[in-house]
């Protein structure tokens, strides 16, 4: 039997087991959320950071969506399902953040944007 939870991405509300995790529910619900490390067959990393999302009415920073299930998640004030945000502000900053140090450190020259020559 399955434990079936209520829960809002975007503003798309699906019910999906609790054992999955918000990554997998907003499949479910057909939004996409970046991701480098991720892929349901192998153990969950979360070192890449690029699947952050902003949950509503938990910790006041972006949470890796591939390593939070969605029976972690608390339900808003008055019992409603527990809100995801993929686009806010807040996520957009972070993967931001994320994409620069990546960029920065990458092993390989690349190309500055800005100048044009490799850094």
């Amino acid at each position: 039997m399955t434990n079936l939870k209520k829960i809002s991405i975007d503003g798309i509300e699906v019910e999906v087991d609790g054992a999955m995790t918000i990554i997998q529910a907003a499949e479910v619900a057909g939004v996409e959320i970046p991701r480098f490390c991720y892929h349901e067959r192998l153990s969950i990393a979360g070192n890449c950071r690029m699947c952050l999302v902003e949950v509503v009415g938990g910790p006041p920073k972006p949470a890796a969506s591939c390593a939070m299930q969605v029976k972690d998640l608390r339900p808003g004030p008055n019992g409603e399902a527990p809100l995801v945000k993929t686009t806010s502000p807040m996520v957009k900053k972070a993967r931001e953040g994320v994409m620069e140090f990546l960029l920065i450190n990458h092993p390989l020259g690349l190309p500055d944007l800005r100048s044009g020559r490799r850094v």
